[in-house]
C-alpha cells in the first residue's frame, strides 16, 4: 500500500532540484501534489510529470514572500482536495539568487531583505495558512528545509545562515504550540546538494572518495518524517558527515 494514499501534500518551491523530487517521491507514494513556485514553466514540467505518475497535481505560480498570494494559492488547492495534509517549505536561497553574494559588512539592506523574507517570511506566511486545516483534522506535518549553514555557518552567507537558523528554532517552537492537535514539525537540513544536475562533492565521510548529495537524499529523508507521526521538534541534517568535523588529519 502506498504511504501517503489520498494526503494532500504542499512543496513550495516544488519546481525543480530538492522540491521537484520532493514532489516527485510523495506522488509516487499516492498523495495530491500541490506545486507552488514562482517558476511557471518549471511548475508546469513538473506538474506533467506528476500526471504521468497517475497522480493529482495543482499549480500555483506565486512568490512565497507575497502572503495573499501564497494564501490564495494553498486555500484553492484545499478547497479542491478538501484539505491540506502535509507542508514542506522547501523554497530558499541565498543572495547567489540574485548575483549578490558579499562579505555581510557591504550587504545591501534589499538582499538582507531578500533572503531573509524567502527564507524564513515565506515559510511563516505558508504554516500559517495551512495550519487551520491540519488543527481542524486534528492531524498534520510540516517539514521545513533548513541548511547546514544554520548549523556551522557559511562565509559570504550571513543572512542566509541566519534565516535558516531562524527555521529551525521555528520548528522547535511551533512543535510546541500544535502538537495537542497531532501535528508533527521538523526541520531537514541538506548540506551540499545537485542543483540543475550539477554534483558538488565537498566533503563528506561516505565512501572511500565521497559523494556528492542528490535532491533524492533529501526527498527520502522528507517522506521519512511525512509517513511517521511521534517524532516532532526535531532537525535531521542530511550531509553525508559533512559536519562531523575534519576528521584524520
Amino acid at each position: 500500500m502506498k504511504k501517503l494514499s489520498e494526503s494532500t501534500v504542499v512543496i513550495t518551491g516544488g519546481g525543480k532540484n530538492i522540491g521537484r523530487e520532493i514532489a516527485l517521491r510523495f506522488a509516487k507514494e499516492g498523495a495530491n501534489i500541490v506545486i507552488l513556485d514562482y517558476n511557471a514553466d518549471c511548475a508546469e514540467k513538473i506538474a506533467q510529470e506528476i500526471e504521468a505518475i497517475g497522480a493529482m497535481v495543482e499549480i500555483g505560480v506565486a512568490d512565497v514572500r507575497d502572503y495573499n498570494k501564497v494564501s490564495s494559492v494553498i486555500n484553492n488547492a484545499a478547497k479542491r482536495f478538501g484539505t491540506i495534509d502535509i507542508l514542506v517549505n522547501n523554497a530558499g536561497g541565498s543572495a547567489a539568487l540574485i548575483g549578490k553574494l558579499t562579505r555581510f559588512a557591504n550587504a545591501e539592506k534589499e538582499t538582507l531583505d531578500f533572503v531573509i523574507d524567502t527564507n524564513l517570511k515565506g515559510a511563516m506566511y505558508c504554516t500559517q495558512t495551512v495550519l487551520p486545516y491540519m488543527i481542524k483534522n486534528k492531524l498534520g506535518k510540516i517539514i521545513n528545509i533548513s541548511s547546514i549553514a544554520a548549523v556551522c555557518g557559511l562565509y559570504d552567507r550571513v543572512d542566509y545562515s541566519a534565516a535558516k537558523a531562524g527555521l529551525i528554532g521555528m520548528t522547535k517552537a511551533l512543535a510546541m504550540e500544535v502538537g495537542i492537535y497531532n501535528i508533527c514539525v521538523n526541520c531537514v537540513s541538506p548540506g551540499a546538494i545537485a542543483r540543475d544536475g550539477v554534483v558538488n562533492e565537498h566533503m563528506t565521510y561516505l565512501g572511500e572518495t565521497g559523494r556528492g548529495g542528490l535532491p533524492q537524499d533529501i526527498a527520502q529523508a522528507v517522506l521519512f518524517l511525512a509517513a511517521q507521526d511521534y517524532i516532532t521538534g526535531q532537525n535531521l541534517i542530511v550531509d553525508g558527515g559533512r559536519t562531523l568535523g575534519p576528521g584524520h588529519i
